[in-house]
Order: C-alpha cells, then sequence, then structure tokens
C-alpha cells in the first residue's frame, strides 16, 4: 500500500485497540502511530523509492514537530511526562539505537529487514526507551503496515533472516483496495479522534464553562 495508506490506517488501527484514556497519550500515541505506519518503507533501492523515503523522515519529522508545539503551546504534560518516565541520558541512548535501526534498514532490499518483526520489535524497543507511553502505538503502526503490505503481490521477509517471504497475491499496493483503506483509515482516525475519552472529558468541560 501507498505510505499515505499506511499512514492513515496505523494510526486507526492503533487508537481503535488501544483507546488513549488522556491528552498528551493521545497526542503522542497518534503521532507515533503515524511514524509506526509509516516508517517501514524507508528501506528503497531506486530513485524514486529514495524521494519516498525523504518523504517519509519528513513526515515523521513533522509530525514530530507539531508534537512539540502543540505540547509547548497549550502545557499538555507531554513533556513533563517524558522527562518523569527517561533521562536526558536515555532518551539520547534511545534515538541513536532508533536512527542507527532505520540508518541500515534504509540500505536494505524494499520489504525484507524494515517490513519483518525483528524490526518491529527493535523500533518498539527503542520508542519505550524513549517515550514508554508512546511505545505501544508505534508498534501497532508498524504492525498494521507489515499486515495490509502482506495482501500485496511482492513478498515480505517478516522473519528476516530467513529468505523466505511472504505475500498472498490478493491486491495491488495502488489499487482500489489502496484507495478504500485510505478513506477508510482518514475516517475512522477522525472519528476515534473526536469520541476518545479526553476529547469528550474537554468537551464536557467546555460545555461546563459555557452553560453553567
Amino acid at each position: 500500500m501507498l505510505g499515505k495508506t499506511h499512514f492513515a490506517v496505523g494510526m486507526a488501527s492503533a487508537l481503535a485497540i488501544l483507546q488513549p484514556q488522556t491528552l498528551p497519550v493521545l497526542l503522542t500515541g497518534t503521532a507515533a502511530a503515524a511514524v509506526g505506519g509509516m516508517i517501514s518503507d524507508i528501506d528503497c533501492g531506486t530513485s524514486q523509492a529514495h524521494q519516498g523515503a525523504d518523504k517519509i523522515m519528513t513526515a515523521a519529522i513533522a509530525v514530530t514537530s507539531i508534537v512539540i508545539f502543540i505540547d509547548y503551546r497549550f502545557h499538555l504534560g507531554v513533556y513533563e511526562r517524558l522527562m518523569q518516565n527517561s533521562s536526558v541520558s536515555r532518551l539520547l541512548t534511545g534515538l541513536m539505537a532508533f536512527i542507527m535501526i532505520c540508518a541500515y534498514g534504509s540500505r536494505q532490499p524494499h520489504r525484507s529487514f524494515m517490513h519483518s518483526f525483528p524490526a518491529m520489535i527493535m523500533l518498539t524497543a527503542c520508542m519505550d526507551v524513549i517515550y514508554p507511553d508512546a511505545a505501544p502505538y508505534f508498534g501497532v503502526g508498524f504492525l498494521s503496515h507489515l499486515l495490509l503490505d502482506v495482501f500485496n503481490f511482492r513478498q515480505e521477509k517478516l522473519f528476516w533472516p530467513m529468505k523466505k517471504g511472504f505475500c498472498l497475491r490478493l491486491c495491488s499496493s495502488q489499487g482500489t483496495v489502496n484507495r478504500i483503506l485510505l478513506i477508510t483509515g482518514n475516517a475512522a482516525t477522525i472519528l476515534l479522534v473526536l469520541t476518545s475519552v479526553p476529547i469528550r472529558r474537554f468537551a464536557s468541560l467546555i460545555l461546563a464553562f459555557l452553560f453553567p
């Protein structure tokens, strides 16, 4: 499937399964799921794929920057929660490990290491070191990518470094199924965010303020 489809489905899957209970977790979890849903496709072997990988990294940086700005502007407690569960040395260690794994994966053939369960486990572990609250959301987003791609015609080496690949050959990565998943993923993400516990609590506070 295309990157924007993985982006949408990754967020929708994580929100539906994990159901965040606080606003900071909703914010960071949604962002982590989006990155997890896209990050597999940094592996590449052609100039076109390199351009796609650059877009994925740009989107990941943009999502992270938005979370940082929102937390700074509205004081949601993301930074405080981060430092409560971590330290500067732990944060840097996790981040460096994450970058090194992605750097290695970006130089591997498409749908090999970065489309495997070992990569998912390692990167989710790095996310757990960086920000534990977001790690499950990242893991679900990553897993959704692997599951979607297995329906395509190109094999994934899910159990890398084993050479055997897996695919069901049921649909094209750019066809009608991809478009349906993109629309469904976006709609589900919006619905899940708007009906989430933190947003409902926030709406109740606003209504109580407006109509005491």
